[in-house]
């Protein structure tokens, strides 16, 4: 394969083996006790305190990810998806340890989140040991050199932005999230190597996307009273588009044939995602949706027209009697039918044109910023020059550096390089994950992988008009798009059959490999 780079060293004998093993033992040993004898004096200092139950799972999470470097990438999902800024402040995850808010506060100078240390130490953890082993290898996949290409711009904005005077402490907030995308490629790509781990991949998104609306669940049941009404949204703008996700897995998984187990465990979680999705109310991610809705019908057009065929009209008619019933309705079930309202007559609702009017003022200066630099941009830590007065949104601490339409941000920030490589990535992720779609064989894998396809694509349409470059938003993208990337090479390898256990039991069959296109 092209994109394996194998490096041989000599073998190893079996004392030298024996000695490794010794001092990986003694190094979990050392690791263990150093760690109960920190809590033990915290404890006997100051006492238990709420934030002790976080220390002890984050360091749950270090020996995990030494264990296994691929947990590493289970917990950095799941725990990522997990938290909310507006529901839970004081979550700790994508904080820095240096965020007065967070429950795991260390100092003011410690400028690193637990995400992106359990990022680092995954990394170690895996070079660690593919340095150990005696054959080394390291999957580049079709998404690498995009992903690569578009992150050296990030870095060219970040430096230039800089060095034209750029203030360091807000530029490096902007770009420093972007840098979570290539991370998580590179991590999914060549730490999942077997079927079961794309499944438990996938669960470990869904569980934290479940969680999370759990909480704003119990936000809407217990502070709302379910008068959903009362509020624009109740959790940030990017959770909806993190639970758009949910919605296309679970109805993937029925179109395309997935196991029991999947399709009943997702319609369980079903009523507590959408409460809070609706509860949110967030119209980018209904029309994002819609998008990936009319995509997954178009895709199984191809695959199964008679199922199409038999649904198609069905949706249609049920589309069109919502949007009937609920056009000029205001409550939460609402929501989906006003966000196609806004596009189709912008200027019915009051509070929605005053959104699209600040967000075309605000292309406006984006596209004034752009012309006085296409090439170079302005450089990230820049603000953007303001020719057209917009809505106070002061409160935003960073509204003169970061805008809603985050497509042209990166050309307003990198430049048309980085303009240009954004989208040849995307284009190179809808592409592959087309192809992978159509090659996997029918089941929870080709639901997955249809699932991260569109999952980047909605994420997209969102990053049109909203601010989307935020830290868990790329870990989810950077995830998704490593799962793209990597499926061909899993599923290629042929499965060991089980062996019977019974003699009047059936001989097993080989598990389906890749399709033929």
């Amino acid at each position: 394969m092209l994109n394996v780079f194998p490096t041989t060293f000599d073998s190893a004998t079996v004392q030298s083996r024996e000695q490794k093993a010794n001092f990986i033992l003694w190094l979990w040993i050392g690791g263990l006790l150093a760690a109960t004898g920190m809590a033990g004096l915290l404890l006997l200092r100051r006492g238990p305190e709420p934030a002790d139950l976080l220390w002890a799972i984050y360091l749950l999470g270090i020996g995990a990810i030494f264990y296994r470097p691929r947990y590493g990438i289970y917990l950095i999902v799941l725990l990522a998806l997990l938290g909310d800024a507006r529901l839970t402040y004081w979550y700790p995850f994508v904080k820095n340890f240096s965020s007065a808010e967070s429950l795991m506060f260390v100092h003011n100078d410690l400028i690193i989140s637990p995400a992106e240390s359990y990022m680092g130490l995954t990394l170690v953890s895996w070079l660690g040991r593919i340095s150990m082993s005696h054959r080394r290898t390291w999957y580049r996949g079709p998404l690498f050199i995009p992903a690569l290409v578009f992150i050296g711009f990030i870095t060219y904005g970040l430096i230039y932005g800089l060095a034209r005077g750029g203030n360091l402490v807000i530029g490096l907030w902007e770009a420093r999230p972007i840098f979570y995308l290539p991370v998580m490629l590179i991590l999914v790509s060549n730490l999942l190597e077997k079927r079961d781990h794309i499944h438990q991949l996938i669960w470990a998104a869904m569980i934290g996307i479940f969680l999370d609306g759990l909480i704003g669940f119990w936000h809407v049941a217990m502070v709302l009273n379910f008068d959903m009404g009362t509020v624009d949204r109740i959790a940030e703008h990017s959770a909806s588009i993190h639970a758009s996700s949910f919605f296309v897995l679970l109805l993937a998984v029925w179109l395309f044939r997935g196991s029991t187990h999947k399709r009943m465990s997702l319609l369980v979680m079903l009523p507590i995602i959408a409460m809070s999705y609706l509860a949110n109310q967030r119209r980018a991610a209904f029309i994002a949706l819609g998008i990936a809705l009319v995509l997954m019908g178009l895709l199984l057009y191809l695959e199964n027209r008679r199922l199409f065929w038999r649904l198609a009209p069905i949706a249609g008619v049920l589309g069109v009697v919502y949007l009937a019933l609920f056009w000029n309705s205001h409550g939460a079930l609402g929501s989906p039918a006003r966000a196609v309202k806004s596009v189709i007559a912008p200027t019915a609702n009051a509070s929605d044109y005053a959104s699209n009017l600040y967000r075309q003022l605000e292309n406006t200066n984006i596209h004034f910023t752009i012309t006085t630099a296409p090439l170079r941009g302005v450089g990230f830590g820049n603000k953007f020059f303001i020719i057209v007065q917009m809505a106070d949104i002061s409160f935003f601490e960073w509204w003169e550096y970061i805008t809603h339409n985050s497509i042209l941000w990166i050309w307003m920030k990198a430049g048309l390089g980085g303009f240009i490589s954004l989208i040849i990535l995307i284009g190179m992720t809808i592409v592959v994950g087309t192809r992978r779609f159509l090659q996997m064989p029918a089941g929870d894998l080709r639901a997955i992988v249809l699932t991260a396809m569109l999952y980047v694509v909605m994420h997209f349409i969102f990053a049109y008009v909203d601010m989307s470059w935020d830290a868990q938003s790329m870990i989810y993208v950077g995830t998704m798009m490593g799962l793209i990337n990597c499926t061909e090479r899993i599923v290629e390898r042929p499965v060991p059959l089980p062996a019977r256990r019974w003699p009047w039991q059936s001989t097993p069959r080989p598990a389906p490999g890749l399709q033929p296109l």
